[in-house]
């Protein structure tokens, strides 16, 4: 009887939980690449909002990711309907890159909260769905400066050594792609060092 009960116990488990693990997607990091950049129709501008130069732009240098990911699944992952159920990417440094990110830029900039009062940002691409058995491509981007002084943005870019040694570091991290807040996969970046 009790051989009965624990084959009962086991067969329930395997059906519970093999359905939850079979709709956790299946996407794969096909391709990461990262650059400095300097081009406004990759990085945008800052409009200058007050002073003499009122209404010219300045140009930021940004750290410029650029990601291939494809869906191995058989639905789609994400939402077209609804925003907030659509995909986020973030990235997550490693201690060395949140430190090289601090000595290069005075602050970690992949935390949002610490570019306040920088005059500077980030952003992302918004691909809210990858469908089945297809790949998009995502871009995130991090403000490293500008290169004339305003004081509507108070942070210059570095030098041409500090931002190679930013370039040099940008893969010790994770992309963690997201769905309304809640994880759905993590790939170390480290694999696509050059």
């Amino acid at each position: 009887m009790r051989k009965w009960f624990v084959l009962f116990i086991s067969f329930f488990f395997v059906l519970f939980f093999l359905p939850g693990c079979s709709a956790k997607p299946s996407l794969e990091l096909v391709d990461a690449d990262v650059d400095i950049v300097k081009d406004k129709s990759v990085v945008g501008a800052i409009r200058i909002t007050e002073g003499e130069r009122k209404g010219d732009e300045l140009i930021p240098t940004a750290l410029f990711y650029r990601f291939t990911i494809k869906n191995n699944g058989d639905d789609p992952v994400g939402s077209i309907e609804k925003a907030d159920k659509g995909i986020e990417l973030k990235i997550e440094p490693k201690d060395q890159l949140k430190s090289v990110s601090k000595d290069v830029i005075g602050f970690n900039i992949y935390n949002p909260d610490d570019y306040n009062e920088s005059g500077v940002g980030f952003g992302q691409s918004l691909i809210s769905i990858i469908n089945a058995d297809q790949m998009e491509k995502y871009t995130c981007t991090y403000d490293l400066g500008v290169s004339e002084e305003n004081p509507e943005v108070p942070l210059l870019v570095p030098s041409k050594e500090k931002l190679a040694q930013l370039k040099e570091n940008a893969f010790d991290a994770f992309l963690i792609v997201t769905i309304e807040n809640q994880e759905i996969a993590r790939f170390d970046l480290d694999e696509f060092k050059n």
